[in-house]
């Protein structure tokens, strides 16, 4: 089987969907996988293509059903392979990409909102957290195409990578406890 790229999901995704980009939709569901490794995929599917979507065709279902799959796997894995689905060097400008980074993080903080209403976060993870937020805010319009801007894009991708690591097993780690409300 071919590794699900960002264009196979940009390309399959409809018009009107609540997610309005592949980032975002592959941000959703790591969110929602970090909250609970069980999670459903229709519930995921309901989420990024909304509750009144017309049902994918079946070759974009198997390629939306194998990226929740392997997401699933790298997320369980233990083993560091997991990665943002975020366009390559070939799909975009850095601007481009970098926007898409931002989706792909807003994406994941809603993915996390969607799965609990847990107030106290473990470990890292509200550090992340607030660090993922700030990279949503971020102007990618404002940067150019100079080697300097390419390596921070690259190293704020690899904290991505790495941070949703993190708060999956900070998560996965904490004590069941009883949800606080306010």
């Amino acid at each position: 089987m071919a590794k699900i790229t960002w264009s196979d999901i940009e390309d399959t995704l409809p018009e009107d969907s609540e997610c309005g980009s592949a980032a975002e939709a592959h941000g959703l569901l790591s969110g929602l996988l970090c909250m609970d490794g069980g999670a459903d995929p229709g519930r995921w599917l309901e989420l990024t293509l909304g509750p009144d979507a017309e049902p994918l065709d079946p070759v974009a279902s198997s390629v939306w059903q194998q990226l929740f799959k392997e997401t699933r796997r790298q997320l369980e894995d233990f083993d560091f392979s997991f990665m943002p689905l975020l366009p390559d060097d070939d799909d975009g400008t850095l601007e481009e990409r970098a926007d898409a980074l931002g989706e792909w993080c807003r994406g994941f903080l809603l993915g996390l909102g969607y799965g609990s209403n847990v107030s106290d976060w473990p470990g890292e993870c509200t550090e992340i957290l607030r660090d993922f937020a700030e990279i949503t805010q971020l102007d990618p319009a404002s940067s150019g195409d100079s080697e300097s801007d390419e390596t921070a894009y690259a190293e704020l991708a690899e904290y991505v990578r790495v941070g949703v690591q993190v708060v999956q097993r900070e998560l996965r780690a904490r004590p069941s406890q009883p949800i606080r409300l306010h």
